[in-house]
């Protein structure tokens, strides 16, 4: 459900297989008949191999235990290009996460029909998400990559984050003709992805000598 979190490889919707299992089944067993009739095909072109070389068979029954043999040997690989692809298909039943996060969104619930594109659910990476703003043009030239980026939450002026900014957008918006930058969140813990924050950015930084309050 949203909100829980889920680890790299936890199952996280397993989807009805019976089909898939039926198809794989028979898959395997055409398999091993393949391979059966592949042995005996061999086993017999060998015989007849041995036999042309002192002359007890004509040349033309040694061709064709070959081309049997051959036969055999595509019908094999076609089974097992059929058993790779039911046993992949069967393997896509269950739905694993692919790295440890928190799920933000369930799409699907039991009974419900999966599609090929449908989404069944999304899992956000908590240490993916990031501050994304946009600074006036006339001040874009005092920022760049790496400065220090505090800004708090909208409603939560009381908390306060700071991050760095990783990239800066070279082409202004074109209504706002602002600039944008994305910064890198060292800590996004209690930050929900969607919400608005305003931000300053630290464009100079100044050593100065402080003393305490009581001293003066």
């Amino acid at each position: 459900d949203n909100g829980d979190l889920v680890k790299k490889g936890d199952l996280l919707v397993r989807l009805d297989d019976t089909t898939f299992r039926q198809a794989l089944a028979s898959a395997q067993e055409a398999e091993r008949a393949a391979q059966q009739s592949f042995d005996q095909a061999e086993r017999q072109y060998q015989r007849l191999k041995t036999l042309s070389n002192t002359g007890a068979v004509s040349t033309q029954e040694k061709e064709d235990a070959e081309l049997r043999r051959n036969s055999a040997q595509s019908e094999l690989a076609a089974a097992r290009s059929r058993l790779a692809q039911d046993t992949l298909q069967l393997a896509r039943t269950e739905v694993r996460a692919p790295f440890s996060g928190v799920v933000s969104h369930r799409e699907a619930s039991n009974g419900d029909t999966a599609q090929v594109g449908k989404a069944l659910l999304n899992v956000i990476d908590p240490s993916s998400i990031y501050f994304s703003g946009f600074v006036s043009a006339d001040q874009a030239m005092y920022i760049q990559v790496g400065q220090v980026v505090s800004f708090h939450i909208n409603g939560a002026r009381s908390n306060l984050f700071e991050g760095k900014i990783e990239r800066i957008n070279p082409v202004a918006d074109a209504n706002t003709r602002q600039v944008g930058v994305q910064v890198a969140i060292g800590n996004s813990n209690n930050l929900t992805v969607g919400t608005f924050a305003e931000g300053r950015v630290q464009a100079e930084s100044l050593q100065g000598l402080t003393l305490p309050e009581t001293s003066l």
